[in-house]
């Protein structure tokens, strides 16, 4: 099967290729804590195997991913790289004008890590008011409760929060077992402070282990069937582009 990574193409190969794939999708990762079971590239693997599958199935190109990212939450945890936003959001935005420089039909910004998409975001509203580009996506996770319907036997922190719980460690039991060890899983639901909404709050005021629900329930059957929800969504849409 021809590669669909970028890295493993001579530029004049990647030259025509840019020009026929449906698109070129850019895996954000981060070097973030997760948990005691967990390591810290969990992220840039997830993004970065998506990716693949994603391109595989729609014709589409992936670049090497980046590995760090807006984890402005856990940077108080050992070994958590944060990047600022503003430096975040001017990097995306470079890559982005070079791969138009190419001719990609349209560019997917696909994250592993929640707190890229509000910098992303960003990014891609300034790129569209400054420069008129129009075919820039950001994607992430999506429709979380619906495709965990059935699956989780644990409950959200607080309503949303999956950090390292039981369907982020599913996932990443599936795509990368050798970077998961279960013995360490731990059930963790940080108390959650009143004014969490209000104002800023580094987890580490309030979370011990890092983990954000139940990381013991997670299986590699649940991360399969997770992840082919989520990828089968994400190349209709891409596909209808």
């Amino acid at each position: 099967m021809t590669s669909v990574l970028l890295s493993e193409m001579t530029w004049k190969e990647a030259e025509q290729r840019i020009k026929d794939a449906k698109a070129v999708i850019l895996p954000l990762g981060s070097t973030e804590q997760h948990g005691y079971h967990m390591t810290l590239n969990i992220d840039s693997l997830v993004a970065e195997y998506i990716s693949k599958e994603i391109a595989k199935r729609t014709n589409s190109l992936v670049l090497p991913p980046l590995n760090y990212g807006q984890v402005w939450s856990a940077k108080d945890f050992p070994a958590t790289i944060s990047i600022g936003e503003k430096n975040y959001i001017s990097f995306i935005k470079d890559i982005v004008k070079s791969l138009e420089n190419n001719f990609a039909k349209n560019i997917i910004l696909f994250s592993g890590h929640w707190g890229n998409v509000a910098p992303i975001k960003i990014a891609v509203r300034e790129l569209k008011d400054e420069m008129g580009f129009s075919n820039v996506y950001y994607l992430s996770y999506m429709n979380l409760k619906k495709y965990s319907e059935g699956l989780m036997e644990s409950e959200l922190w607080n309503g949303s929060g999956f950090h390292s719980g039981e369907i982020e460690t599913s996932i990443a039991l599936y795509v990368c077992p050798k970077n998961v060890n279960m013995e360490q899983a731990v059930c963790e639901y940080p108390i959650v402070p009143p004014d969490i909404d209000n104002r800023p709050i580094p987890w580490r005021d309030f979370a011990v282990s890092g983990v954000f629900g139940d990381a013991t329930k997670a299986t590699v059957e649940k991360g399969e069937q997770f992840i082919e929800k989520w990828i089968n969504d994400m190349v209709q849409m891409i596909n209808n582009l």
